[in-house]
């Protein structure tokens, strides 16, 4: 066999390889599903909360609240450039916890609304 055929035999095992490796399956759930569970989770735990934003803290900043509790959110501004959000409405943020010398924060990835008309926005759509 020539080497150029024994390349094009190895290149087309490689390619149909990592075709069949493509996963198909559920993501990895939310460990953290509640404001007062976010204070004692460690940095990079997956959230996803359902609440309201009650107050902008500025600098992408936000107090989110739900029944157990009030923690702090980021949410860049990117994200929520076409969605209208007042403390009234009811919102699904997905996202994760972000330590550092503050305490504990969330940082958003996905806001869905909970109103008749879900709007899904997420940080890769603005990049």
């Amino acid at each position: 066999m020539s080497n150029k055929a024994a390349a094009i035999l190895l290149m087309a095992s490689l390619v149909s390889a990592s075709a069949m490796a493509a996963y198909t399956g559920p993501g990895i759930d939310a460990q953290i599903t509640t404001a007062s569970a976010v204070k004692d989770a460690k940095d990079g735990a997956k959230t996803q909360l359902t609440g309201k934003i009650i107050k902008s803290l500025g600098d992408e900043k936000y107090q989110f609240q739900d029944e157990s509790g009030v923690v702090v959110i980021e949410i860049d501004d990117d994200l929520l450039r076409n969605i209208h959000i007042d403390e009234n409405t009811p919102v699904v943020l997905v996202g994760e916890v972000d330590s550092d010398w503050n305490g504990q924060e969330v940082e958003i990835d996905v806001i869905n609304l909970l109103n008749d008309t879900p709007a899904t926005e997420t940080v890769a759509d603005h990049k």
